[in-house]
């Protein structure tokens, strides 16, 4: 039974329900739960470890909400930089259709790589292109998730559907390669079935949770929708899709059903605690409602928001509201960095750009200490856990510790958590222990050897790039419109 004491600690916030923090503190930690925390001196004898975070703020492990592993070998191409959704998804679907198994775990593996130095150390990866075809792609990112030592909750997506025009427009170009990128319902349920008979461990402190969802809300086919509600519901599995609704979506949900978005949700048993959608950014008074009725989460990914050009979500509604909103990263591919302490500090801010001129920033604008609970105890409380998201006794060991003894925090010693979101610049963690096992030190991964996962998802990023130019003759280094051109020599 190893025995691990995290000293002298400059200040612990332990985001619990008394929203307790210890200044010069220590944490206890025994058999990858946490026993003791308190404030320095420790009183105990013997510890098999002892780690010194003086100068450090030290956290609950951050939880992401939302991400997609796979397009970790596929940020920043250059004919998707300046694209809203639709043509940025166009640009990368005939990518993306290369993927197969090996290049997923090198994919999870540099994405759970950034998480882990960020200070994440529970992730949801929404992961819906697994050409069936092709082998077990849920494999491929349990061994990623486990040998990187992070907390899972995958969620083993599909597309039943298409997005908008997207199918008549790729098919020109991808043919029958088009296929890969669409289930068909005679292989996927029982690959669903499989996944989460195989994998998903509901006991408490488990690394590996399995959930369920299609990239979006399927209006040409609500009884999809429907089966795989039942289907999670049975398994004791949650849901999760991409919901914003923009006037596109529910112009065709009206034309497809005759229904407004928000019935169809209903009617097809999604709205319900262990429900959470990603991004929300164009919800209205009875969408926020109804969300906030059936304990459904909000996952909010800023960066993305930004990069694609979405609206900014109604952040201070949902939560007056009573819904629970957490952080996502979301895929690199529509993010660009992968980074979880960043993410949580354009959270932090991001909201205030669409208040009203005669809103009350007290009461409308997130404190520093706000946004931190919705990246740990609302996060955790999102994906249905009670094991993680604060610092106490008998909860699981998911710590970690940023240095503040860095020139881009002076001047904010008066409040450690401001200065980490509000000042830094560094989102390297000191230390990230999840389950009680260290699996960075000093901004370095100890778990597994960054130069190695660097250089096989380079590797895997050529090769897909390759393929995807011999299959389709687009050429991915390309940028799309006006501008000036470099010439590489």
């Amino acid at each position: 039974m190893t025995t691990v004491i995290l000293r002298n600690a400059d200040c612990i916030y332990t985001c619990d329900d008394g929203n307790r923090a210890y200044r010069q503190g220590y944490i206890l930690v025994r058999d990858r739960r946490i026993v003791e925390i308190g404030n320095e001196p420790w009183r105990g004898q013997h510890a098999d470890i002892s780690l010194d975070l003086t100068g450090c703020v030290v956290i609950p492990g951050l939880v992401n909400t939302h991400h997609h592993f796979f397009q970790s070998i596929a940020r920043g191409i250059p004919a998707t930089q300046r694209a809203f959704a639709i043509d940025w998804l166009a640009g990368l679907y005939p990518l993306w259709a290369e993927l197969d198994p090996e290049a997923l775990y090198w994919a999870s593996m540099a994405a759970t790589a950034e998480l882990l130095l960020t200070g994440a150390t529970t992730t949801a990866d929404h992961s819906y292109l697994m050409p069936a075809e092709d082998g077990d792609f849920v494999v491929s990112q349990v061994n990623a998730a486990a040998d990187a030592g992070i907390r899972l909750h995958l969620v083993r997506g599909s597309m039943p559907t298409m997005e908008g025009d997207l199918a008549a427009r790729l098919s020109p170009v991808m043919g029958k390669r088009l296929r890969r990128l669409q289930d068909r319902d005679e292989e996927l349920i029982p690959a669903i079935e499989n996944a989460i008979r195989a994998h998903h461990d509901s006991s408490r402190h488990s690394m590996l949770r399995i959930a369920l969802g299609p990239t979006g809300v399927s209006y040409a086919r609500p009884n999809f929708m429907r089966k795989i509600a039942e289907i999670a519901k049975s398994g004791d599995c949650g849901l999760h899709t991409h919901y914003l609704p923009r006037q596109l979506e529910r112009t065709l949900s009206r034309q497809l059903t005759g229904k407004e978005p928000l019935a169809v949700l209903a009617e097809s048993g999604w709205l319900r605690p262990g429900t959470w959608f990603a991004h929300c950014t164009e919800l209205n008074d009875d969408e926020i409602r109804a969300f906030a009725a059936n304990g459904c989460g909000v996952a909010h990914c800023p960066r993305t928001i930004v990069r694609l050009g979405y609206r900014v979500p109604r952040i201070a509604a949902m939560q007056q509201e009573g819904i629970r909103v957490g952080i996502g990263v979301d895929g690199a591919s529509s993010n660009d960095s992968g980074s979880m302490l960043n993410e949580v500090r354009l959270g932090l801010l991001l909201h205030r750009v669409n208040t009203p001129d005669d809103s009350d920033p007290l009461m409308e604008w997130m404190t520093p200490y706000q946004a931190l609970l919705m990246a740990t105890r609302n996060g955790a409380a999102i994906l249905g856990r009670d094991d993680i998201g604060y610092l106490a006794p008998e909860m699981s060991a998911d710590i970690v510790a940023f240095n503040l003894r860095d020139v881009s925090y002076v001047g904010a010693s008066c409040d450690p958590i401001a200065a980490l979101l509000m000042c830094g610049s560094e989102s390297r963690a000191k230390l990230t222990m999840v389950n009680g096992r260290v699996v960075v030190e000093n901004g370095k991964l100890v778990s597994f050897d960054e130069e190695h996962v660097v250089s096989e998802a380079g590797a895997a990023e050529r090769r897909l790039l390759s393929a995807a130019e011999r299959h389709t003759g687009i050429n991915f280094s390309h940028p799309a419109g006006e501008g000036p051109r470099v010439h590489m020599i």
